[in-house]
């Protein structure tokens, strides 16, 4: 007999997957399970994606000029992005020169990478289908590996989805993990103090996303249990949004509704 994730189409998960599960689950269900999906990646991802190739070919060869990489970086963004009316493109944009800028003072420090972008796979005794994910960067000589996350306000510590996500990457390694989160004006590296533990929390996301999904076969089903929270970034796309209403039939609250007490005759 098909396990659940099988009958319900997910042949993998990765870390992405199930951190959205815990944070935002019925944001899964309409695009894993009722393939409702918006408009595709937002500005902030591509800004990332394009930050992350200037980052890394200036990493590659130590001696390429930093104009150069960011001018790597702008390209690709610029490529990513196409004709997109979205107004955050502009925001976007001017932020990657700074954050090019920044992560090549982060990281070259540890040298030249050894491994750039690759992918792991694991699969657990306990869940039935593999787990697949992307790391950044690995620095053998130094025994670290590195996840960046390009922001435009720097974190003052690791979230527990980043952590739980490194924690997955290091996972059967002697590596050190470590999040190299960089802004416009500055960057921080912090180390995944427990692998260990972040490991065991993204396996217990997978066993009650699991048993949550083995309740029916029929999507709809999944559907009717899930409650979105429209203020999440989650559903900033508006086509995003437009599916999920048109599926879990209600809309969001306005932004500060007055309290009526009536008590008071």
């Amino acid at each position: 007999m098909k396990n659940s994730f099988i009958r319900h189409g997910i042949e993998h998960l990765s870390p992405s997957t199930l951190n959205t599960w815990a944070a935002q689950p019925a944001i899964v269900v309409l695009e894993k399970l009722l393939h409702r999906r918006g408009n595709g990646v937002s500005m902030a991802a591509l800004r990332g994606t394009a930050s992350e190739a200037g980052i890394v070919a200036g990493l590659m060869d130590p001696h390429m000029d930093q104009v150069e990489c960011q001018d790597i970086a702008l390209r690709e963004f610029d490529r990513l992005c196409g004709l997109s009316p979205d107004p955050k493109r502009l925001k976007e944009r001017e932020g990657i020169p700074g954050i090019v800028a920044q992560g090549l003072l982060a990281l070259r420090p540890y040298g030249i990478p050894s491994q750039t972008q690759g992918k792991i796979v694991h699969q657990f005794p306990s869940v039935p289908v593999p787990i697949l994910g992307y790391y950044d960067l690995i620095f053998r000589d130094s025994g670290v590996l590195v996840d960046i996350k390009t922001q435009l306000r720097l974190s003052s510590e690791i979230s527990d989805a980043h952590a739980r996500q490194v924690s997955f990457y290091v996972h059967g390694t002697d590596l050190e993990g470590r999040i190299a989160y960089v802004t416009p004006q500055k960057f921080g590296v912090y180390r995944i103090e427990d692998p260990k533990a972040g490991m065991n929390e993204l396996l217990n996301i997978a066993h009650r996303m699991e048993r949550t999904l083995a309740v029916s076969d029929d999507p709809n089903v999944i559907a009717a249990m899930m409650t979105p929270d429209y203020g999440s970034f989650y559903y900033s796309d508006p086509l995003t949004k437009q599916h999920a209403r048109e599926v879990f039939g209600f809309q969001d609250q306005p932004e500060n509704p007055a309290v009526r007490d009536n008590g008071d005759a």
